[in-house]
């Protein structure tokens, strides 16, 4: 699988909520950086992380910008999330940097960034 077609599965897969398939992309040893948030490190950490946050849905994204070679890649956008918990509706902008060891994501760095409200 080409490195543009992992991300768009991934991207896909996060718009779903499908841990399995993130997960698939994933080497075994993992690491999610969440910028100014936490890391997050192993396939069975990430697959707790999502588990214990089920109240989150993604409801729409947006891909403006998508630059990818043999060793990385790089997608920007917006994504609106709905905590069902609560009911409050999260706008953001995000940018993912991705790093690639055979055919899978090695590291994922994300940037979330809060649209202010007007």
């Amino acid at each position: 699988m080409k490195n543009q077609e992992i991300i768009q599965s991934l991207i896909t897969a996060f718009e779903k909520s499908d841990t399995e398939l993130i997960l698939s992309h994933f080497t075994d040893d993992i690491k999610w950086v969440m910028v100014g948030d936490r890391t997050l490190a192993g396939k069975e950490t990430i697959r707790e992380f999502f588990a214990s946050n089920p109240d989150m849905e993604m409801i729409s994204s947006t891909v403006d910008h998508m630059v990818i070679d043999d060793k990385v890649g790089v997608v920007n956008g917006e994504v609106q999330c709905k905590n069902n918990a609560d009911g409050i509706i999260h706008d953001m902008y995000y940018c993912d940097f991705y790093e690639f060891e055979k055919d899978k994501v090695k590291t994922m760095t994300s940037y979330m960034i809060n649209k202010k409200k007007d």
